[in-house]
């Protein structure tokens, strides 16, 4: 079995490490597909209780990544198993080799969902809906005077799984946790707020007057500010490999 070390993290419990750091192997390939895995060795060698190690193991079953099989025992599972909508999953694939491709697929996933959910709630003639996001804006907005990138972050995530549980469509709300990793690559990359999280401010605003307005342009106004967020982080990425280019 390939060498896992688990590293004590100040404030985080000991099954939340072992649950970060082996599915970080697991994702990152340090621990490859059909790997086989011993538990109570493992549990020996990091001087874990097999209490904690048979918690972490249940929680990594649950994200497709490990397989536990009679007279088999505990082997990493094949990439076709793995739960790609599971936020810890996305964010190992962002912290590592698949970066690149997990970037592309979550904002192909916003393209495919949120500017449909826009015209859905156009449709709605929802009050409420309106007001939130705008009071969101503004928080973006005070965010960006402040040069607070987190609070910037953290509203644009709001704004985004907003306009999914307002869409009236229920099985859109299943992809917020998606959607919300998608938006936090902007955190999750470290790009800056520039000029062009100004346009993108103005964009969203424009996207929430179309939505009031029932403008039937509200699709392609949601179309265009996923496309230049996902420019955004292609720059911070510094990667412009068109063959992965959303269309």
């Amino acid at each position: 079995m390939s060498v896992v070390t688990i590293s004590p993290t100040s404030g985080a419990r000991l099954y939340d490490q072992t649950v970060e750091q082996l599915g970080r192997s697991i994702v990152q390939g340090a621990l490859e597909v059909g790997e086989t895995i011993l538990p109570d060795q493992l549990a020996e060698d990091l001087g874990l209780s097999r209490s904690v190690l048979r918690e972490a193991f249940r929680a990594l079953e649950t994200k497709g990544l490990v397989q536990a099989r009679p007279r088999i025992g505990t082997r990493v599972a094949p990439r076709d198993q793995w739960n790609f909508l599971d936020p810890q999953v996305i964010t190992w694939r962002l912290q590592g080799d698949d970066r690149l491709e997990q970037v592309e697929e979550l904002y192909s996933t916003r393209l495919a969902v949120e500017p449909v959910a826009a015209r859905l709630i156009a449709g709605l003639s929802d009050g409420a809906a309106i007001r939130d996001l705008r009071r969101l804006i503004a928080r973006m907005r005070e965010a960006i005077v402040a040069r607070d990138l987190h609070a910037f972050t953290e509203a644009d995530v709001e704004f985004h799984t907003e306009l999914l549980h307002r869409s009236g469509n229920k099985m859109f709300s299943c992809f917020s946790t998606v959607i919300a990793a998608a938006v936090r690559t902007r955190e999750t990359l470290v790009f800056p707020l520039v000029e062009e999280t100004h346009k993108g401010l103005q964009m969203h605003e424009r996207l929430v007057e179309q939505i009031a307005a029932a403008d039937p342009e509200v699709e392609t106004t949601s179309r265009t500010l996923i496309r230049d967020a996902h420019s955004e982080a292609r720059t911070a990425l510094g990667h412009w490999d068109h063959r992965g280019a959303l269309s």
